[in-house]
């Protein structure tokens, strides 16, 4: 077995301040990691198997204020995802690392995504036994939350020009992040963070978050990247985007006129797909 574990220059310090200087503590169980100090919130929902969350309120005197980290625990992974993992992104280390690298090499590019902090790792051979990755909180929250809560208070950011904008914004956000060469896999609203002026005064800001799915297709890119556009505009569909907001968001994607023969073939396929997902939804929430 072997193990492995990586942490921050510039968060090295504050972790131990924090109580935090060796991060197998974090294999621990959630009442022994609590004793860390600041303040520990369990972030638990349905599906998440051997996974655990939490979100850490670090309070010390070595910054100038709180700072938020996420800690993502993965442990008794299933043989479909070990496999997954294995196929997709990386043989000999674990999800852990490879959140913890992807948000370092998409920073590297100028995408907007969490700082990564540390991870550790326990690998027999190919296989996962367990890890752990720490990530800095961003600003903002999961677009749909916001764009729900702008909507009820009817906020200038969601009517006219203001809207328009954003569409074509996000758009551009994600195809600055296609355009490295990577996937999501899981490229929902609620994964996209943003930093919004509800008066529309100022740009948004967009962060993406929950990077342990994304992969760098080198066979069949077109397919993963209609997936995450498709799984975009069902959840758009869900918050009320308009069809003229899809419309908006695609051109700016593409970069093409509305006419041009290759816009319409995203369309279609694109609409084919999150028809398909929000099927799929539809079912799970009857069986629920």
């Amino acid at each position: 077995m072997s193990c492995r574990e990586e942490v921050a220059p510039r968060w090295r310090e504050r972790l131990g301040a924090c109580g935090l200087k060796q991060l197998s503590t974090l294999f621990d169980n959630s009442t022994d990691v609590s004793r860390l100090g600041g303040r520990w919130e369990v972030l638990s929902k349905a599906g998440l198997g051997g996974r655990r969350r939490w979100r850490w309120t670090l309070d010390d005197r070595l910054e100038a204020g709180p700072a938020v980290l996420y800690i993502k625990r993965y442990a008794e992974t299933p043989l479909g995802e070990q496999w997954d993992r294995i196929r997709r992104q990386c043989v000999r280390h674990s999800r852990a690392y490879w959140e913890y690298v992807q948000s370092r090499r998409l920073a590297e590019a100028h995408i907007n995504v969490p700082e990564a902090v540390g991870f550790i790792e326990e690998m027999w051979g190919a296989v996962e036994r367990r890890s752990a990755v720490l990530l800095e909180g961003v600003p903002g929250d999961g677009f749909d939350r916001v764009w729900a809560g702008l909507c009820e208070c009817d906020a200038p950011v969601t009517r006219g020009i203001a809207r328009h904008d954003l569409a074509v914004r996000l758009a551009r956000f994600v195809a600055a992040f296609h355009g490295t060469g990577f996937c999501h896999r899981d490229l929902y609203l609620c994964h996209v963070f943003v930093d919004l002026d509800p008066r529309g005064g100022r740009p948004p800001r967009f962060t993406l978050i929950d990077l342990a799915r994304t992969h760098r297709p080198y066979w069949r890119r077109m397919r993963w990247i209609i997936k995450d556009l498709s799984q975009l505009d069902a959840s758009a569909r869900q918050v009320g985007a308009s069809r003229s907001d899809r419309w908006r968001f695609l051109l700016a994607y593409l970069n093409l006129p509305r006419g041009a023969v290759r816009t319409r073939w995203y369309a279609r396929r694109i609409v084919r797909k999150s028809d398909w997902i929000l099927r799929r939804i539809a079912r799970k929430s009857r069986q629920a």
